[in-house]
């Protein structure tokens, strides 16, 4: 069966608000709630990335035989990737009805990708 990557886009105006540590929690066993309801076998892997604001991550590009590395994504990207999953689905209809009660969708978009 085909795999599927969600990726958790989310626009970068906007910084995280500050949540006490309870709502974080909270929020977290939302996300581990919507994977553990998935049809079993659905759900490969999943995780959140650490935040942009305070680990930007890096670019790599080749330059000839050389490897350039910089900080970012920074103007190039319009959108945040906080975190991604990885479904078994049939095809695009199937991953997005899976995704059809994520609570990533309150408040950010996903974005799905088959993977080749």
């Amino acid at each position: 069966m085909p795999r599927f990557m969600l990726f958790y886009a989310d626009g970068p105006a906007a910084a995280p608000p500050e949540l006490p540590p309870a709502r974080l929690n909270e929020l977290i066993g939302e996300y581990v709630a919507w994977g553990d309801n998935l049809p079993p076998g659905t759900r490969i892997d999943g995780a959140r990335l650490s935040s942009i604001w305070s680990d930007p991550g890096r670019v790599l590009s080749g330059h000839g035989e050389g490897l350039i590395v910089t900080d970012g994504p920074f103007a190039e990207t319009h959108e945040v990737i906080g975190g991604y999953a990885i479904v078994e689905a049939a095809g695009y209809d199937e991953a997005a009805a899976l995704c059809r009660s994520h609570p990533h969708l309150r408040h950010g978009r996903i974005i799905i990708r088959q993977q080749a």
